[in-house]
């Protein structure tokens, strides 16, 4: 029997056994499945804790959302008018209009207004899908006195920086001979060689204090018998 794959799924990374509908988003898995959902893809995220890792969406497919009343007030939305960044969706433009507010000033206004009657903002769509809405400007320049990241190959050379220098040598400092304080902690070396002197010395003092027994015993014998 031939052992079953596992694969990860291309739409939102689930791992299971290969199969032609995801168990966790319930995306077609087949070719022709995976080219329809590429066709939904976009900038525009939805925040759903059941499928957390779903791609983003088409304007589109988010306005599809708002219409089936999978979108809410109080809803969590990202895209190119939020600089993708999270916000309710009362007051994201683009789509706030069609919940009926206006994202600016939260005024009740019809999901077919072209602008808000109270603060003239004006409402639309953004069906770009390319665009994720982040600033393209350029990083501004700053003053710099050593190497930048954002500095070309010819003016490297032309930076202020120092240059690099070595850390100057400090004086050695005498080296210690043995028994002048150079006591180290216990496991080291110079530790266990005088932890194996002392219990050296102790085990000559006991046979000393056996063979100074045995000679007291002897000597108190030899007096009795006399």
């Amino acid at each position: 029997m031939a052992k079953q794959r596992i694969l990860a799924c291309p739409l939102c990374g689930e791992t299971q056994y290969e199969q032609s509908v995801c168990k966790q988003c319930g995306g077609k898995l087949d070719p022709d499945g995976l080219l329809l959902a590429e066709s939904s893809f976009g900038p525009w995220y939805l925040r759903d804790e059941e499928n957390p890792f779903a791609p983003g969406m088409t304007y589109d497919l988010l306005v599809h959302k708002v219409r089936e009343e999978n979108v809410h007030r109080f809803s969590l939305v990202r895209g190119p008018t939020t600089r993708q960044l999270w916000i309710v969706a009362k007051r994201v433009p683009g789509i706030a209009h069609l919940l009926g507010r206006c994202h600016k000033c939260d005024e009740h206004v019809d999901p077919t207004s072209l602008s808000c009657p109270s603060c003239e903002v004006t409402f639309g769509g953004y069906r770009d899908r390319d665009s994720l809405g982040l600033e393209e400007a350029p990083p501004k320049k700053v003053t710099t006195t050593g190497v930048s990241s954002f500095l070309g190959d010819t003016a490297i050379f032309d930076t202020c920086s120092e240059p690099m220098k070595l850390p100057e040598k400090s004086p050695e400092t005498p080296r210690r001979e043995e028994g002048e304080g150079n006591i180290s902690g216990p496991g080291s070396p110079a530790f266990r060689v005088l932890q194996r002197s002392i219990e050296s010395s102790k085990r000559k003092n006991r046979i000393l204090m056996v063979a100074l027994g045995v000679v007291s015993l002897i000597l108190i014998l030899v007096l009795m018998n006399r």
